[in-house]
């Protein structure tokens, strides 16, 4: 069936450096990181911010990032951008690209901004939890090393476009994944965001949900031919589709359903598609306006506090806030 083979597509496809290294012994002592300041790679309106580019939080050399730090007297706030690109393609410097004058916003109201890099699903071992693992690594390491870059590890929000979104929805909406038994301080350090922004997210990454977020048109996962389902569900870093409903990727798919880990002790959102409505035939699946209204039913369900607009179903806050208003408003 036509409308099979497309979901499948898009879902697979659309979800499916150098660096200047720190060093080990100051990652685990905590001390201050010794690194470089560059020429900016976006013109700046603001005097006296430092940035620095490609430094290194991992190994791996996706593992990378950059950071505008502006001029303070007292440690300031921090936005995280996570790219998009389906966890399989994509990179830091698509920040430049889409919100160059967002980031030179925020260093207006005096809020660092960092843009990173992350392993995609060719290069793991456990699919898109190991991608998101990433992101969410990074956010212990910059608050691990707050001091460094002159950060309250207390004011931090992320957001990102499609699976930067995701991502960013999965790290804020978890339980707190501080690890106080690691051997690495970096995993000790909190997880708890402050502000989350979701731009053209999914509202789960359990993808068989996606049912439920269609509901309005009787869409039947169970019906995608095994042969793709196969593929499918190498997001999840098998190959069987048959393990799909084992206990294992029971746990796991709980493990990234977004939806699921809403609750009232979660951050703020901002949720924003401007995507057209219709039959997902027709339009874009995974960046379909009904992940958005999902999501917003869940949040207001739950009780978190959001700010969400899928004008193509009705839905505009009255406040009209802009992602920069909103991580003002929460961080500052």
């Amino acid at each position: 069936m036509d409308f099979q083979r497309y979901i499948l597509l898009s879902v697979f496809l659309a979800l499916c450096i150098s660096c200047k290294s720190v060093r080990q012994d100051d990652v685990a002592a905590g001390r201050q990181l010794e690194f470089s300041y560059s020429a900016s790679p976006i013109p700046l309106k603001v005097e006296d911010v430092k940035v620095a580019t490609d430094l290194a939080y991992g190994e791996h050399s996706n593992q990378v990032f950059d950071i505008f730090l502006p001029e303070s007297q007292r440690p300031t706030p921090l936005v995280i951008y996570i790219h998009g690109g389906g966890f399989t393609h994509g990179e830091k410097e698509r920040a430049y690209r889409f919100y160059e004058n967002e980031i030179n916003d925020f260093l207006e109201q005096g809020i660092a901004f960092a843009t990173i890099g992350y392993r995609f699903l060719q290069d793991t071992e456990r699919g898109v939890i190991d991608c998101m693992n990433d992101s969410k690594y990074f956010l212990q390491y910059v608050r691990h090393h707050a001091a460094s870059f002159n950060i309250d590890p207390e004011l931090i929000g992320s957001y990102g476009q499609s699976a930067g979104a995701g991502t960013s929805l999965w790290i804020g909406l978890h339980d707190e994944m501080a690890d106080q038994s690691a051997d690495d301080p970096v995993l000790r350090e909190s997880t708890r965001l402050s502000a989350i922004g979701a731009i053209a997210t999914q509202a789960t990454y359990d993808i068989l949900r996606w049912e439920e977020v269609f509901s309005s048109y009787t869409i039947d996962m169970s019906r995608i031919p095994p042969v793709m389902m196969d593929q499918l569900v190498r997001f999840y870093g098998i190959t069987d589709s048959k393990l799909i409903e084992t206990p294992d990727l029971i746990t796991y798919r709980r493990e990234v359903d977004m939806l699921r880990l809403l609750s009232a002790d979660d951050p703020p959102l901002f949720i924003y598609n401007d995507g057209k409505d219709g039959m997902p035939l027709f339009t874009d699946p995974q960046h379909h306006p009904l992940h958005a209204k999902y999501l917003k039913q869940y949040a207001d369900q739950a009780g978190v506090e959001n700010i969400a607009y899928a004008p193509a179903l009705g839905i505009e806050d009255e406040s009209g806030m802009s992602i920069v208003d909103f991580m003002v408003g929460q961080l500052k």
